[in-house]
């Protein structure tokens, strides 16, 4: 991705509502089945990307370039699955270590406590059922270690690397139906088929409309795109070898996703498309291209001085310095972090980032 960066430019998402055609059903249940079945090959027998895709097109009949997305997200799907087991295996080192320190303070407290009951006698029964809360405290810590020391073992031993496609929450809702809304089994199929479909993907290609099954075309309307989908054969009988559908790109403050749209189309840059359905609006689907814009040079000059900002516990400080060496202006801007949610914290972040930019125009 950084390399791809580097010869393309800066990386650009756009996206957008598109309208529905049946096709998306099918073909994101398709794709999704095809994708599992690379992850399976890529695992179980260790095939290279080449072969995977090979197998994809004899197996399911579909073209190469379809191949080509589907072995491109599976060997991503491993990797973030490995990066994943390796966190893992950090994250219980560390919870061992913390814990086993823990425990061996607990120790030499419990110890010097026993040493003095020994000789004197606990002064008062608080102390007395204090000390034997403490050894059950102990006795639980030593059971979490040895919980936490199975789970590293077996989590390094295994070597195949599982995956949940669609939500473990839902798969694990089948063993209570009733408590997790459900009728019947038939009833949860439908949900657990739904959840793993509704969505396919396409690599981006430097060619015309910006790749090769899924390719963008602007239409005369400022503004409006046509997305047209070269079906996999699968399902050319039922919808025929190509499909057209229109969507619309606005342009939102401070991002100019027209002007980027057309500057890829326009310089023939890879466009990676997605299309997904989004079960939290109303079952709508979505298109999300990924594409690259030319990088805007630096300018900037000594003579101008520059700001200096500062992170502290409750404030930023902004300060701007002369060419000279001199400090000319200084603000705090304050935030509150504690006990704020993400969101409310990343909008404080993005209003102070707007005020320094509006500063250092000034300045």
């Amino acid at each position: 991705m950084l390399a791809m960066g580097k010869s393309h430019g800066s990386l650009r998402g756009i996206e957008a509502k598109i309208e529905y055609h049946p096709v998306f059903e099918e073909l994101g249940a398709l794709y999704e089945s095809w994708k599992r079945s690379a992850v399976n090959w890529m695992q179980t027998e260790k095939l290279s990307d080449s072969v995977v895709e090979k197998r994809l097109m004899k197996q399911f009949n579909i073209q190469w370039a379809w191949a080509d997305s589907i072995a491109t997200e599976a060997r991503t799907c491993l990797s973030q699955l490995k990066t994943a087991k390796t966190n893992n295996i950090t994250k219980l080192e560390l919870q061992i270590k913390a814990k086993i320190t823990a425990a061996q303070k607990l120790i030499t407290k419990l110890e010097k406590t026993l040493k003095l009951a020994t000789k004197k006698g606990f002064p008062h029964l608080q102390a007395r059922n204090k000390f034997f809360h403490q050894l059950l405290g102990l006795k639980s810590k030593i059971q979490k270690i040895k919980c936490l020391k199975r789970k590293l073992k077996q989590l390094k031993n295994t070597e195949r690397l599982h995956i949940c496609f669609g939500s473990q929450k839902l798969f694990k809702a089948q063993h209570n139906l009733a408590e997790n809304g459900y009728k019947t089994q038939e009833e949860w199929s439908v949900d657990w088929r739904k959840k793993r479909s509704g969505r396919f993907f396409c690599v981006g290609k430097s060619q015309p409309g910006g790749g090769t099954m899924l390719k963008v075309f602007p239409l005369q309307e400022y503004g409006l795109y046509q997305l047209e989908i070269q079906l996999p054969r699968a399902l050319e009988d039922k919808y025929g070898q190509k499909i057209k559908l229109e969507f619309s790109v606005s342009d939102r403050s401070g991002r100019y996703r027209t002007t980027d749209l057309d500057y890829a189309l326009n310089s023939l840059k890879p466009i990676t498309i997605s299309i997904f359905r989004r079960e939290h609006k109303q079952d709508n689907w979505y298109i999300h291209l990924s594409t690259y814009v030319q990088e805007i040079p630096v300018v900037h000059t000594r003579k101008n001085g520059c700001l200096g900002i500062d992170f502290n516990a409750d404030s930023i400080s902004v300060t701007y310095v002369k060419w000279d060496g001199n400090i000319e202006y200084l603000e705090e801007l304050p935030y509150q972090w504690k006990n704020q949610t993400t969101g409310q914290r990343q909008a404080t972040m993005r209003n102070i980032v707007a005020e320094i930019v509006a500063l250092s125009r000034f300045f």
